[in-house]
């Protein structure tokens, strides 16, 4: 029975064809179903495909199939399936769904752009990082002769200013000073030809007269605060040397070599520049200068207590 639907139906087919007409996809594989009796749910399950999608094609609706190679797929499993001429097949393929020429893939991965910018960042950084180890080595190679240009012999402006402000302290207070010793000491001038005169006096009162007396004036005794100091330079230094009056009696740079002997009123105030490069006596004898540190100025008196 079934088979005589199927050929009734195949035979309305056939009368119903417009002549000329040409045969799709969907009459040839709806036509070759129904001679074999399959049904359109029996097929799909074939097929691993929805009923619907299955309807669709004999329908020859390709829309609601993502990409015409899923449907030239679909469509030449259906006829295998169902026995089709593969040419008659292929041939309504051709005509009904064009095969596209799908675009030549071009690479663009990832990875690899990445890799190619993180290369550029490491070389920036490693050219960064040369040029930086390279200025520390210049500045290191310079930094030696920037402190050898250094003349540690000279004192700093500092040292000096706070030396002349002592010593114009101490001549402040010795200037005060002065007036009362010089009030309360007696010339020795005077006091021999008062006693020469007290003498005579006597001497004339007693009726006694010594003709033996010499009235030549005598020497006057040196002063016992009468001091020198000798100073050996094995380098430069700069010297600064007052006596107790305030004088100044060296003031300035002495060079290597030289040997200087002064004398003075004591005590003295002595700034040395630099001290490692003097042999210091006082009134012959040495004076040592070993608890100075060298490169630093020395301030001493003279005699030392």
């Amino acid at each position: 029975m079934t088979e005589l639907n199927n050929q009734v139906n195949k035979d309305e087919d056939e009368s119903q064809k417009v002549p000329g007409q040409e045969d799709t996809l969907g009459s040839l594989l709806k036509s070759a179903r129904e001679q074999k009796g399959i049904t359109i749910e029996d097929a799909a399950t074939r097929l691993h495909l929805r009923p619907c999608i299955v309807a669709d094609i004999e329908a020859d609706c390709f829309s609601n199939i993502d990409s015409s190679t899923y449907v030239r797929g679909y469509v030449k499993n259906y006829a295998r399936i169902l026995g089709v001429d593969k040419e008659t097949i292929n041939a309504c393929l051709a005509r009904q769904v064009p095969k596209v020429t799908e675009p030549a893939m071009q690479s663009f991965s990832r990875k690899t752009s990445r890799q190619a910018t993180d290369s550029r960042l490491m070389l920036v950084t490693y050219l960064i990082g040369f040029l930086l180890l390279a200025l520390l080595v210049v500045w290191w190679l310079q930094k030696p002769s920037v402190v050898s240009d250094v003349d540690f012999s000279k004192p700093t402006a500092e040292e000096v200013q706070q030396a002349r402000e002592f010593e114009s302290r101490q001549a402040q207070i010795e200037e005060t000073e002065l007036p009362s010793e010089t009030s309360t000491e007696t010339p020795a001038a005077e006091v021999d030809k008062s006693l020469v005169e007290d003498n005579n006096t006597d001497e004339a009162s007693s009726g006694v007269v010594n003709e033996d007396v010499d009235m030549t004036e005598q020497p006057l005794p040196t002063d016992a605060t009468q001091a020198s100091v000798g100073i050996e330079l094995d380098g430069d230094c700069w010297i600064k040397l007052t006596d107790a009056n305030g004088k100044t009696l060296i003031d300035g740079l002495r060079s290597s070599g030289q040997s200087i002997n002064v004398q003075g009123k004591a005590p003295f105030k002595l700034v040395l520049g630099a001290p490692q490069t003097v042999s210091l006596t006082f009134n012959g004898q040495a004076v040592s200068l070993a608890d100075f540190p060298s490169g630093r100025v020395a301030r001493l008196t003279l005699p030392q207590a």
